[in-house]
């Protein structure tokens, strides 16, 4: 898996994938974590080309969402809530 995520919250909390916004990295999160994680897991990860995860040529909409899949896939969350900001989410 090329994507950094972390993970945090109940481990039998619905999860809740947080996709950050152009420019920044999963820490832009950190404030609303505390709230979050009394009802959800919360999954962050850093998208293509921000924080700990390098770009891998050029990016597009269909290859963020596909990592997106790709994180669920290797974490095996087959359902989750999805909130993003900006990059078209």
């Amino acid at each position: 898996m090329n994507v950094d995520y972390q993970i945090d919250g109940p481990q039998d909390a619905p999860v809740i994938v947080l996709s950050n916004s152009l420019g920044t990295t999963r820490a832009m999160w950190q404030p609303q974590l505390e709230a979050l994680t009394q009802h959800f897991r919360v999954l962050r990860y850093d998208t293509h080309g921000h924080g700990a995860t390098r770009k891998n040529g050029k990016v597009t909409l269909a290859q963020l969402g596909e990592d997106v899949v790709a994180l669920l896939d290797h974490l095996n969350i087959a359902k989750a809530w999805f909130c993003g900001i900006s990059m078209a989410v």
